[in-house]
């Protein structure tokens, strides 16, 4: 395997286990405290990992071509699908940014991040779950897929064990 295609998995992966990390301490953590900071970093620290993957999927797989890109979502839908859809791509860039976002608010204003509203905090933790099920599960391929499924569960039994849980951030 390419060194090139050996960065773009690692740091696929990379982003996927750091935001498992993050969704754990933060499920486990009274906040504010050294766990939240913690997660918060790991959080960060995923989003990094998904912008670089992005810029090496861009360059490695693409040559800079939106284009290309679009047409190589399209073609990975419909062959699981049977829909030509590549707006998908649209939904990854949508993504990155909202990371980009909860990430800038996290870190400037962690006491207003933390009493935001909870369908807010919901429906954020359920599309990064959605977006995280459909890269690490439904389009990954062999073994992976299962490591992709074990760290999806892994976050899906932090959030159950931190929702009857007093005190800790929701």
């Amino acid at each position: 395997m390419a060194i090139g295609e050996l960065l773009l998995r690692a740091t696929a992966w990379s982003s996927l286990l750091a935001w498992a990390v993050s969704e754990w301490l933060r499920r486990s953590s009274r906040a504010p405290s050294p766990g939240e900071a913690r997660a918060r970093a790991l959080f960060t620290a995923g989003g990094l990992a998904l912008l670089a993957h992005s810029a090496l999927a861009f360059h490695l797989r693409y040559g800079w071509s939106h284009e290309a890109a679009l047409r190589d979502t399209a073609r990975q839908t419909e062959a699981l699908t049977g829909l030509a859809f590549g707006s998908g791509l649209l939904v990854n860039y949508a993504f990155l940014a909202l990371w980009i976002v909860e990430s800038a608010w996290w870190w400037r204003a962690p006491a207003t991040y933390r009493r935001r509203a909870p369908a807010l905090d919901v429906s954020v933790r359920a599309f990064f779950l959605f977006m995280f099920v459909n890269g690490a599960v439904v389009f990954a391929h062999g073994p992976v897929r299962v490591l992709g499924a074990l760290a999806v569960i892994t976050v899906a039994w932090a959030w159950y064990r931190g929702a009857g849980a007093e005190g800790v951030h929701g």
